[in-house]
């Protein structure tokens, strides 16, 4: 049994901090991007998701921020590969379903620096609120709403001035610190705040503290917990916190130099992983990034905790074949009929487990990646109308976002059809000979639910 000290040994030993990027990225090839003739903005944007369905995969939609080093969509996808739903480029993050005054909303963080917030998007695509952190920088990492739906939790940053001497660092360095602010749904009001440095020494940290700016906890994931108290992941300590409520006490740790739970060998160990999370059996799952692994590689993995021995044991390796690594960013995410979603980050690519099986893979092109990937029962009809065009003699249609879209009804020259809908666009020879279109989206009882006319 690997003891909490032995662990901490092992884990120990300065580092760089980790790079934002990887290096450069490939420019987008034109065959990357979603094919739409109807939107020529999101063809031009949005990449295209190869997926492959091998077994009983979850058959929701996926919720991702695609991008590059240099920008950031915001997208849902199919089992398929087709797009149901393109936000937009423009610095998007975590894209997921929450609920917001009862009613089915997206979040995500949009924007940067001073300028980022998290949005909430209702079902037609509209904005219907924002939340920023209170006298700090809104992080881009997670965002949750209250179990009861009344507060939400955003996290933020806080460079604060720092005499790291006493640790071969210099007397003027800056440590950054991670702050937890939950703030009341209707007024705004902080109910709570919680930060890092007032509750975790500075040695915990991963990092040389011998540099001039250190980011000393990076806290990228949090999550209410059944007994009410707060789960949270920092990246930069390779360690999972249990805080209790309201007086943000650890209750314990889990990984890292200090942790209260033994692993039977360091190959069970996590190391600057994203995305800690309770599973429904009580066991926590993280996505280990496994940066201080031998090789390094990158896994979802799922560890149960005995409180009584103070022992954890790692339950559940999910490894893609062959293994990758992924330095930075990833998810894993339990879905409701026990399969695991893994998105292993910068690597671009998305698996999903049954079992230790894989039964969906999904991989961006070369250079592309999101954050984290979720899955959601999401309906959405937009305010929009839905878009066409006649061109070389073929009419194509799509409507950004329609979910419920069975259909399409096509109307010229004294001439009616329907079609059946085929992934975001559907292209078929327009009816008639000659004067405009018109197009009706129908649902699966044949209702109309929008339409537009289009000229030839």
């Amino acid at each position: 049994m690997l003891a909490p000290a032995v662990l901490a040994l092992a884990l120990a030993g300065p580092l760089a901090a980790p790079a934002a990027t990887a290096g450069a990225r490939a420019d987008r090839a034109p065959d990357d991007r979603v094919a739409a003739l109807s939107r020529p903005d999101i063809a031009a944007e949005a990449p295209a998701l190869t997926t492959k369905t091998t077994g009983a995969a979850d058959d929701r939609p996926l919720l991702v921020t695609p991008g590059t080093d240099s920008t950031g969509g915001v997208g849902i996808y199919d089992n398929s590969g087709e797009l149901i739903w393109w936000g937009g480029e423009g610095g998007h993050t975590n894209l997921a379903a929450t609920t917001y005054r009862g009613e089915p909303v997206l979040s995500v963080h949009k924007g940067k620096g001073a300028e980022g917030r998290y949005v909430l998007l209702d079902r037609s695509y509209r904005e219907v609120a924002s939340f920023r952190m209170k006298g700090y920088t809104t992080d881009v990492h997670d965002f949750r709403v209250s179990p009861d739906g009344e507060r939400v939790l955003l996290m933020g940053y806080h460079p604060v001035p720092y005499d790291l001497s006493e640790y071969g660092g210099p007397k003027d360095a800056t440590v950054t610190d991670a702050v937890i602010q939950e703030q009341d749904i209707d007024t705004g009001e902080v109910t709570f705040e919680w930060s890092a440095l007032d509750h975790v020494p500075v040695t915990e940290t991963q990092l040389a503290l011998t540099e001039k700016d250190v980011d000393f906890f990076h806290i990228n994931s949090f999550a209410y917990e059944p007994d009410g108290g707060l789960l949270v992941s920092a990246r930069h300590t390779s360690t999972v916190y249990k805080l209790t409520l309201p007086d943000g006490d650890i209750a314990w740790r889990l990984g890292g130099t200090n942790s209260d739970y033994s692993l039977p060998s360091l190959a069970d160990a996590f190391s600057f992983q994203h995305d800690a999370r309770r599973l429904k059996d009580g066991s926590i799952s993280v996505f280990d990034n496994g940066n201080l692994a031998t090789p390094q590689r990158s896994r979802g993995a799922v560890y149960t905790l005995d409180d009584g021995q103070r022992t954890a044991k790692l339950t559940r390796d999910l490894q893609p074949d062959p293994p990758v690594y992924g330095s930075y960013t990833g998810g894993s995410a339990e879905l409701p009929g026990g399969n695991m979603l893994v998105s292993y980050g910068e690597t671009g690519l998305i698996t999903e487990f049954r079992g230790d099986e894989p039964v969906f893979t999904g991989r961006w092109p070369d250079g592309w990646f999101s954050y984290r990937a979720e899955r959601a029962d999401w309906h959405g009809t937009p305010a929009k109308r839905p878009d066409a065009v006649v061109r070389d003699g073929t009419l194509a249609v799509s409507w950004n976002g329609a979910t419920e879209v069975a259909s399409w009804r096509l109307s010229a020259d004294g001439e009616t059809r329907t079609v059946r809908k085929s992934g975001f666009e559907t292209r078929t020879a327009p009816p008639g000979d000659d004067g405009p279109v018109k197009v009706t989206a129908l649902d699966d009882d044949g209702h109309a639910l929008a339409g537009r006319t289009v000229r030839r």
